[in-house]
C-alpha cells in the first residue's frame, strides 16, 4: 500500500482547541510559565510520536471480488475481504475507487478489526453507462494508535468490467406484449412449398394433415398412415442495419432511441440464432461496425461483445453510403432490417438507398417514433403559441404518414413504433418474414 495523505483527526483538533483555551485562561489568572509550557509540550510530544508511527505501512491484506459482467442500471454486490495481520487494532474507513460510469450505494464503510482477524464488507455498485469500466483501487483511511491522525493508504486492485444492456427489463411482460406473429403491413402470409420448407421428421397421421404430407412408403411398411413433418428453412440470413447518428440520441423512457434499439436487436439476434438462421449486423455512420455471418445460439455472446459499448455520434445519417457498404459485404438475398428515426428531411435521402438495397435484399424499415411530436399533440391549447405548435406537430405527423405510405408502395415493409415497443415489432417482422416464405 502507498500512503497518499496525512491529516489531523477531529480528536487532535479538539485537544488543541482545549489547550489553547487553557493557555488563555492561565495567562489571565497568571499561572506559572512552567505549567503553561508543560500544558503545551506534553500533548504536542504525544501528537508527534503518534504521527511518526502512523507513517509506517500497515500489515493489511485486501481481496476484492465481483462479477466482471454487469447489467446497466442494476445493482451488483462487491465483496471486500480484509485481513489485519498486525498486532494492533485496525480502525479504518474504507472506500473503493471507480470510473465515472459506476457508482456505489454507500461510498464509505467503517471497520474496527482486532489483531490477526479478518472481516468481509459488502458494497452495492451499479453502472449508468454501457461499455468498459473498471475498479482501480481500494482506499483505507486509517486512524493512528492514539487516534490523533488519519492517514490515507491506497491499495491498487484493478478489475476490468463490461457493462451490458439489462435484458431483464427488455424481456419483461410489458415489453414482449404483442409478440404473437401478427401479420404486418406489406407482407402477404402464404403456406410455403418446395424450397421454403425442410423435412423434419416422420410421425403418425393427424386429423387435418394434407394428403401431400402422407409418406406412402412408410405407411405401407408400418400399415398405418404416416405423415411427413416439415419445418421452416434454417439457413435464412437476417441483417440488421442500425443507425448510429445523432437522431438516435433522442431521449425516451429508460434510455435513448439508440439504447432501446440496441437492446431489442441483441435480443433479436438471440431469437434468429435459436431458429437456426444466420445473423449479421452493421452499425453505420462515422464509425462503421460490421459483424458478419454468426450462426448457432451458443454464439450470441459474439453479437453482444461486438456492440455492447457502441454509442451514436454527432453526425447525420448517410443511408446511401451505408447501403453501398453493406452490399459490398453481402449481396446474396437476405432480410435487411434498417432501424432508424426518420425526420421530415430523411425520406429524400432514404428512398434512393432503399431502392438500391431492394435490388439485392428484402427490406424492412423500422422507424422509432419521436415522442416529442405526440406529446405536443396531447397538450391542451390555451394560447396562440400552443396552437402554432399543435399545427406544426400535426403537419409533421401527416407528412410522416405520407412518407411511410410511399415506402410501402415501393414494396418496403415499413413499420412505426415507440421505443418501448421496439422489441415485439422487430421480432414480429422477422418471424412473419420467416413463416411467409418471402425470402
Amino acid at each position: 500500500m502507498k500512503r497518499i495523505k496525512l491529516r489531523p483527526s477531529k480528536r487532535l483538533v479538539q485537544i488543541l482547541s482545549v489547550i489553547v483555551l487553557l493557555v488563555v485562561v492561565s495567562a489571565l489568572i497568571e499561572l506559572s510559565s512552567l505549567f503553561v509550557t508543560l500544558l503545551l509540550c506534553i500533548p504536542l510530544l504525544i501528537a508527534c510520536v503518534d504521527c511518526y508511527f502512523s507513517r509506517f505501512g500497515h500489515n493489511v491484506s485486501i481481496e476484492l471480488s465481483t462479477n466482471q459482467n454487469m447489467a446497466l442500471y442494476r445493482w451488483q454486490p462487491i465483496k471486500l475481504l480484509l485481513k489485519n495481520k498486525a498486532k494492533q487494532v485496525l480502525r479504518a474507513d474504507i472506500s473503493i475507487h471507480l470510473t465515472n460510469a459506476l457508482e456505489l450505494a454507500e461510498a464509505v464503510k467503517s471497520i474496527e478489526l482486532e489483531a490477526n482477524q479478518q472481516a468481509e464488507l459488502s458494497y452495492s455498485m451499479r453502472a449508468h453507462k454501457r461499455g468498459d469500466a473498471d475498479i482501480s483501487a481500494v482506499e483505507l483511511r486509517i486512524t493512528s494508535a492514539f487516534g490523533l491522525w488519519q492517514s490515507n493508504w491506497l491499495a491498487t486492485h484493478r478489475t476490468q468490467l463490461k457493462v451490458y444492456p439489462d435484458f431483464s427489463r427488455v424481456t419483461s411482460k410489458q415489453h414482449l406484449n404483442g409478440v404473437t406473429n401478427k401479420p404486418i403491413n406489406g407482407l402477404k402470409l402464404t403456406k410455403k412449398r418446395g424450397d421454403g420448407i425442410e423435412f423434419h421428421q416422420l410421425r403418425e397421421y393427424r386429423q387435418g394433415d394434407s394428403v401431400r404430407q402422407i409418406d406412402w412408403q412408410a405407411t405401407s411398411k408400418r400399415r398405418k398412415l404416416i405423415s411427413r413433418e416439415y419445418q421452416e428453412e434454417q439457413n435464412q440470413h437476417v441483417i440488421v442495419m442500425l443507425d448510429a447518428s445523432k437522431k438516435m440520441a433522442i431521449e425516451a423512457k429508460e434510455g435513448s432511441h439508440f439504447d432501446h434499439a440496441l437492446n431489442a436487436l441483441l435480443l433479436l439476434s438471440h431469437t434468429v440464432l435459436k431458429q437456426g438462421d444466420w445473423f449479421s449486423m452493421q452499425s453505420f455512420n462515422q464509425n462503421v461496425r460490421w459483424l458478419p455471418s454468426v450462426k448457432g445460439a451458443q454464439n450470441v455472446s459474439r453479437v453482444m461483445n461486438h456492440f455492447y459499448d457502441l454509442y451514436p455520434d454527432q453526425s447525420s445519417s448517410d443511408y446511401v453510403v451505408a447501403v453501398n457498404q453493406l452490399i459490398a459485404k453481402r449481396s446474396k438475398r437476405s432480410l435487411v432490417l434498417l432501424v432508424t428515426t426518420l425526420d421530415e428531411q430523411s425520406i429524400d435521402e432514404l428512398l434512393p438507398a432503399i431502392k438500391l438495397l431492394q435490388k439485392h435484399h428484402l427490406v424492412a424499415l423500422i422507424n422509432i417514433n419521436n415522442r416529442s411530436v405526440s406529446e405536443v399533440l396531447k397538450e391542451p391549447i390555451q394560447k396562440y403559441e400552443d396552437a402554432t405548435s399543435y399545427c406544426a406537430a400535426l403537419s409533421l405527423l401527416n407528412t410522416h404518414k405520407k412518407n411511410m405510405a410511399k415506402l410501402r408502395k415501393e414494396g418496403v415493409i415499413a413499420i412505426d413504433c415507440n421505443p418501448e415497443q421496439l422489441l415485439p415489432h422487430v421480432l414480429n417482422t422477422y418471424l412473419n418474414v420467416k413463416h411467409s416464405g418471402a425470402l
